[in-house]
């Protein structure tokens, strides 16, 4: 589905760009910002992005969601003082997409994604923010020297807000390179994960219901090459508190919706003539989901092992390779 398209059918009130000195200049990345009702957070978030220091021109392209709180106001304070660098978008909740009868952040995503200027795109929530001044330019750096790689990340922490507990995402201290077969496998928390833009289709009528857009991401790019993860960046920051909209679901509702986002993969490489096949990753998912609720609903996880052992027989995979990679292979 093309922009126009895209803006036919779902835009029914016009999205307004806030006036800004963008117009003819060509970033060579653009950061995007989704955010809505991100009041208490979006100040860190934006102040991290205009810290970054890069040898190349670059956009925050902001897509605010009509917030109920004050982010909107926030938001256009700070493109107000920063025009060369920032581009705001101002969506309307008449445009929003919802998923099971709920609102969500489709429409201001796509969107978003359709208006990047940028050969380079990196996503960040507005609750969300980078510890690292580098972190922009050493990986679209490394992808500018790496025709080979679709894509690079850095580590991540995971902060819970109103409490002290916080997790490190990945322990490795070395680069490591994700082979395109992998790409599924690892969790990558989207904050920190920049890919090179216009390689895949951004939409489709299928993906309208899916709310794991990241898992969507890496599955497609992984068609076309690998991931490199650097290391000595500075972690970026993931928060997880009550308004997070997947971070706040349980643990068996998250791996629900993931498994929604895997079997829209299976039927879109089912109709895509191409040999890279994501069995081999969706039966690896499967069997961590499987791990992940065995004290919990015995038919659910029974019902995961089985689809763990379908789709890895579909490409020879056997089940002694899944259990030794995903007990022994940890990243």
């Amino acid at each position: 589905m093309d922009f126009k398209t895209f803006k036919n059918k779902y835009e029914k009130t016009p999205v307004i760009e806030h006036a800004n000195d963008r117009k003819d200049k060509n970033p060579l990345a653009t950061i995007k910002v989704v955010t809505y009702n991100h009041e208490k957070f979006i100040a860190e978030c934006l102040d991290s992005l205009l810290k970054q220091k890069t040898s190349f021109d670059f956009e925050i392209l902001i897509i605010e969601d009509e917030s109920s709180d004050k982010t909107r106001e926030i938001c256009t304070e700070y493109a107000n003082k920063n025009p060369n660098k920032i581009r705001l978008l101002l969506n309307s909740r008449e445009n929003n997409i919802p998923i099971n009868g709920k609102p969500s952040g489709t429409f201001s995503s796509v969107y978003a994604n359709f208006s990047a200027k940028g050969k380079y795109l990196t996503t960040i929530e507005g609750d969300d923010y980078w510890l690292d001044e580098k972190s922009l330019e050493s990986r679209v750096c490394f992808l500018e020297d790496n025709d080979d790689f679709v894509a690079c990340f850095h580590n991540t922490k995971v902060v819970h807000h109103d409490s002290t507990k916080e997790f490190l995402v990945f322990n490795s201290k070395e680069d490591k390179t994700i082979k395109s077969d992998d790409l599924l496998k690892v969790w990558i928390p989207t904050v920190s994960f920049l890919y090179r833009n216009k390689m895949i289709d951004l939409f489709d009528e299928e993906m309208k219901n899916i709310v794991c857009g990241d898992l969507i991401l890496r599955g497609k790019l992984a068609e076309f090459g690998k991931a490199k993860y650097l290391s000595t960046l500075k972690p970026a920051v993931y928060r997880i508190h009550e308004g997070g909209v997947f971070s706040s679901q349980s643990l068996i509702k998250r791996n629900q919706l993931a498994v929604e986002g895997l079997q829209y993969l299976l039927n879109f490489y089912k109709n895509k003539n191409t040999i890279f096949t994501i069995k081999k990753s969706v039966s690896y998912l499967y069997l961590s989901y499987f791990v992940a609720h065995l004290k919990n609903d015995k038919k659910l996880v029974m019902e995961y092992l089985k689809m763990s052992f379908k789709y890895g027989r579909e490409v020879n995979y056997s089940f002694f390779q899944i259990i030794k990679e995903y007990f022994f292979n940890k990243f």
